[in-house]
């Protein structure tokens, strides 16, 4: 992949609205040189999940070989990167859907 150059990090512990579940949230969008893998020079993933057991409910990344896509619970999306504001926003309204 060559040289990757953190941009953008935050890591927050979330309490859900209704049942005081516990979760963590960690965004991190790295620099990487563009190519056919990353051709708009980055490289991401943003999680949100439930602290103790490591389930994941909503996740957003860019690996190679299956290039942007979401997971929601189990299940997984192509996700139309649209921009690093529109993904972080796209993944605040996904947690709050959660209930967190």
């Amino acid at each position: 992949m060559g040289r990757a150059t953190l941009r953008y990090h935050q890591k927050v512990k979330l309490i859900h609205s209704r049942n005081a579940t516990v979760a963590v949230a960690e965004l991190k969008i790295f620099e990487v040189p563009r190519n056919s893998d990353y051709p708009e020079g980055l490289k991401y993933s943003l999680f949100l999940v439930l602290q103790g057991n490591g389930e994941g409910l909503v996740g957003f990344d860019n690996h190679k070989p299956k290039g942007p896509h979401l997971h929601l619970r189990r299940k997984e999306k192509t996700y139309q990167f649209r921009g690093t504001d529109a993904l972080i926003e796209d993944f605040w309204d996904l947690v709050r859907k959660e209930g967190f």
